[in-house]
């Protein structure tokens, strides 16, 4: 009988040992289980991580185009003021003269009807008509 104490001990020794066993497996499987999990959650945000990066990559480099197109487009918007305002001069000067020459045409208009209409004072009309084209261009200056 002490046998069958012993036996039945020994198998509950046993048995105590397999269930911590089993235990200790069951809280391995949970931790490798929680781990894979960890992993997975990881792995997922290294690739969210890697996109991004890759992402703002193309962002910054769209940004230097565009920068380098922004710089490109005001240095043409300020030749082209400056030649506006070139333009704008010469129109001016241009116009100027042909103001002058207009005003020249007008007074020679003017001295032709006047010697048709006074043919004895050419000399006196010739007088005049070079003292107005020397006032025309006095003004120029």
């Amino acid at each position: 009988m002490s046998g069958d104490f012993a036996t039945a001990g020994a198998l509950g020794g046993i048995r105590g040992s397999l269930r911590r066993v089993a235990n200790e497996l069951e809280q391995q499987n949970h931790t490798a289980s929680a781990l894979a999990q960890q992993t997975r959650v990881a792995n997922h945000w290294q690739v969210t991580a890697f996109k991004l990066q890759s992402e703002l990559a193309e962002w910054k480099a769209w940004g230097d185009r565009a920068m380098a197109g922004w710089e490109e487009e005001v240095q043409v918007t300020s030749d082209l003021r400056q030649q506006l305002a070139q333009a704008q001069e010469a129109l001016r000067v241009e116009n100027s003269r042909a103001n002058r020459c207009a005003g020249k045409v007008n007074v020679l208009l003017e001295y032709a009807g006047n010697v048709r209409a006074h043919p004895n004072d050419v000399a006196t009309l010739t007088r005049q008509l070079k003292a107005s084209l020397a006032a025309i261009d006095s003004q120029s200056k």
